[in-house]
């Protein structure tokens, strides 16, 4: 039974209940199961735990995350920002429904857009069309395809400079959400590791982790192969992952830890017709797990039931005061790499791009095509000026 709800909604815009997607119709009994899947299961299996939901009226709690799937945050941020009734919350989709909001907008595009999708998808297909100058080096370990090989992989020339320095990054070769991404240095304590965007889950110790109180020196770094495995213990995966050195943006900005990411949302209206920056936003790390979404020139988005300690609005107003004057250049860079990098996909009408906006150029992270929908609603609710295009 798959856990993500059907792409219905119910009692929204005058409509009993309405059907999004390209979904055939011989999907409907697996659908109609999967929605009494969410309305009998899923309230037991994930409740609510956002400190915002006492504070909302339970008449549109209960319309939008149990009639429908609009989860307790999402709810939260939508009040935060004057959304006060179930028929203004009903003219935004839910995240849950992201997959089917997208299908539905490709339906009279060449395949749904399928052969850009798959290419996406795969982190090392789509850093290998990557101009050079904005690609870092990176490594693909999957054991299905190097079982013999991996452990005697040798490392490239970078790695050991990375592990020693800034750091070498993990994620899933095929990830999405921010998922098993993983930050990790080798000091004289022994491998350090920061999860970036996640939580990880509760894992057994890993001798990686320390030193060895036996060596009669210092163990040398972990090679691809080992830290893979420990990557794998850590996610509790046995997924292929891509490795990177950690990127640090532009020193023109104020420090942050992780970087700064700037997202870009490209957007062309039919295959033939020109590509254009749709939305664009800085997602700034405040410390202590905060992270606001800053638009130059904008307001800014914060997680609605987390208040700021004084050091994260210490380096909030930094950063407000750097983008009231406009995009600051590695930003503008930013965009136009995005530009050229939806160019060089198959045909798709939108991509949401991660930079880090770094010297002397920007360096992608990754696209997405499957890309989540709250923060650029939130965006366009509020009624901001879109960035001009390059």
């Amino acid at each position: 039974m798959s856990q993500s709800p059907p792409p219905w909604l119910w009692w929204a815009g005058g409509r009993r209940w309405q059907r999004l997607g390209s979904a055939r119709a011989t999907r409907l009994p697996l659908e109609f199961l999967q929605q009494l899947h969410w309305w009998l299961i899923r309230p037991f299996r994930a409740p609510h735990r956002s400190r915002s939901l006492p504070h909302l009226p339970w008449s549109l709690t209960i319309r939008a995350c149990w009639l429908n799937s609009y989860r307790p945050v999402e709810v939260a941020w939508w009040w935060a920002v004057g959304v006060r009734t179930w028929a203004e919350l009903a003219r935004h989709r839910s995240n849950s429904l992201a997959w089917a909001v997208h299908a539905q907008r490709r339906q009279g595009w060449p395949v749904q857009c399928q052969a850009a999708l798959r290419l996406l998808q795969d982190k090392a297909a789509l850093l290998a069309i990557t101009p050079d100058p904005w690609r870092s080096p990176f490594l693909v370990l999957d054991p299905a395809s190097l079982p013999a090989k991996l452990a005697a992989l040798a490392p490239p020339e970078w790695w050991e400079r990375a592990l020693k320095g800034p750091g070498v990054v993990l994620k899933p070769l095929r990830g999405h959400g921010g998922r098993a991404v993983i930050r990790f240095r080798f000091t004289a304590m022994g491998l350090e590791r920061q999860p970036l965007f996640c939580r990880l889950p509760t894992a057994l110790p890993c001798p990686e982790d320390r030193p060895s109180a036996d060596a009669a020196t210092s163990p040398p770094p972990p090679s691809p192969g080992q830290l893979l495995a420990h990557w794998q213990r850590l996610c509790r995966t046995e997924e292929a992952a891509l490795a990177a050195p950690y990127l640090a943006h532009s020193g023109a900005l104020p420090a942050a830890d992780p970087s700064v990411v700037v997202r870009v949302i490209t957007a062309r209206v039919s295959p033939d017709a020109p590509i254009t920056v749709r939305l664009a936003w800085l997602e700034v790390p405040l410390g202590e797990g905060a992270v606001a979404v800053l638009q130059p020139g904008g307001p800014t988005l914060l997680q609605p039931d987390t208040p700021l300690s004084p050091p994260q609005r210490q380096a909030l107003q930094g950063w407000q005061e750097i983008l009231k004057v406009g995009p600051p250049p590695s930003m503008g860079a930013c965009l136009t790499a995005a530009l050229r990098m939806h160019a060089l996909l198959p045909p798709i009408d939108q991509v949401a791009w991660d930079w880090i906006p770094a010297d002397p150029q920007p360096q992608l992270l990754e696209g997405n095509g499957s890309f989540g929908l709250l923060v650029p609603q939130l965006l366009e609710w509020l009624h901001l000026d879109p960035l001009p295009n390059p």
